[in-house]
């Protein structure tokens, strides 16, 4: 292969996304930092390199995962993730996957676009694990729809987030695992049918959300206070309440905005925090979302 593939790049990003700007392009790179600052999860939408051709990438992310989704189409790309040697073109919508400490040089179009998500490894492992998986492959620009549609999804909650976004984003990065290795989630051994939420668990699941609204609230802390593995977890909470632990948890915050805005005047920017929310505009933007209309104009009209 030509040894002009694997010439230095010196070029960094800095969008605040850690992950993404650890990468060395062959020129400055243009991208948009989607999550927010902060997240455990980063989103890039990466949208060219500023030269005209070919370019070329190089890093090796010893924390996280990386997957990718193509936004364009481009003649080729080629090079190396780890021992996989590419040489491919890149079809819009196909994915990649690049796990933790894989080194990799590519070299593609310097105006090609992609999605890219950054999922800390001890996330991902800790799914993948709990499936019975072993180390996950490299994935090299190949149709996935499933994961495609996932990584979207899981990006646009990241870029605004909603009622539950802590939820949704943690039951999308399951999904995203749990299609990695090929395995449904959903359990199928007559045993597993047999595992129930019993009204008294229950109550107390809905206790501890009650009472953690204003705070992030995890799978993991649900299944735990309801004695069961996140993955029966979430099949059993459904058929109990008819409703995903993500819809449930974003409809009690929901009912909690919508009476403190009626109830009282506490200003926006702290009733946001008493909902869950980092900032008074993700909550605007997230309320006005769902009710159609912005929290103070709900509440003087509300108050009328």
């Amino acid at each position: 292969m030509d040894s002009r593939v694997y010439a230095p790049s010196s070029f960094l990003a800095a969008t605040g996304a850690d992950a993404y700007d650890s990468i060395r392009f062959s020129a400055k790179p243009q991208a948009e930092m989607l999550s927010k600052p902060g997240n455990r999860i980063q989103a890039v939408r990466h949208i060219g390199v500023g030269e005209s051709g070919q370019a070329r990438a190089a890093g090796s992310l010893s924390d996280s995962d990386t997957l990718l989704v193509n936004l364009t189409a481009s003649p080729r790309h080629r090079g190396r993730i780890g021992h996989l040697h590419v040489d491919k073109p890149l079809q819009r919508g196909h994915v990649s996957f690049v796990p933790h400490d894989y080194t990799t040089e590519i070299e593609f179009s310097a105006g090609h676009s992609a999605l890219a998500l950054f999922i800390p490894q001890a996330d991902l492992r800790k799914i993948t694990a709990e499936l019975g998986a072993a180390e996950l492959p490299p994935i090299a620009s190949e149709r996935h729809d499933r994961l495609s549609q996932l990584i979207t999804m899981c990006a646009m909650e990241l870029r605004a987030p909603g009622f539950a976004s802590d939820l949704m984003v943690e039951g999308l990065i399951r999904a995203i695992g749990a299609t990695l290795v090929q395995q449904n989630i959903t359990p199928t051994h007559a045993a597993d049918e047999r595992i129930h939420l019993s009204p008294v668990r229950l109550a107390r699941v809905v206790d501890f959300i009650d009472s953690r609204l204003d705070h992030e609230i995890h799978l993991q802390d649900l299944a735990g206070v309801a004695g069961l593995s996140p993955f029966h977890f979430s099949r059993v909470f459904k058929l109990a309440t008819g409703e995903t632990p993500y819809h449930f948890v974003g409809s009690r915050r929901l009912d909690r905005a919508r009476a403190m805005l009626v109830g009282g005047d506490l200003p926006l920017a702290e009733l946001a925090l008493a909902c869950g929310f980092a900032s008074q505009s993700h909550f605007t933007a997230a309320f006005t979302k769902v009710i159609g209309m912005p929290p103070g104009r709900y509440r003087r009209q509300r108050g009328q």
